[in-house]
């Protein structure tokens, strides 16, 4: 896992818990009712924060799905290539050999 990555969801989870912190102490509330939130505020950011790490393990995924999918139709595409070469090839000397019984 990259910090750098996660940097600026790190730092809007801070923001998120201080302004949480700060609106209920504005509110007056108690200890433990702001204990709850931040928790509970701390909570949904994890979970913000565990979508995200999935979200960059499923896109890697498919990018790697991509390059293997056109390194695969590459080498089809190659082989059928030289499949096509070969067919004409030995389409061209049974032509050549039918014209040459065709003319004695």
């Amino acid at each position: 896992m990259d910090i750098r990555e996660y940097l600026w969801d790190i730092i809007l989870i801070i923001i998120l818990t201080v302004s949480t912190w700060w609106l209920f102490s504005l509110l007056r509330a108690t200890t433990e009712v702001i204990i709850g939130f931040l928790l509970m505020i701390l909570s949904f950011a994890g979970l913000l924060l565990i979508i995200h790490h999935k979200i960059r393990a499923i896109e890697r995924n498919i990018t790697n799905r991509e390059r293997m999918i056109s390194l695969n139709l590459e080498e089809i595409s190659t082989k059928m290539a030289q499949r096509y070469d070969a067919s004409i090839a030995r389409i061209e000397s049974i032509v050549e050999e039918v014209s040459r019984r065709v003319y004695r």
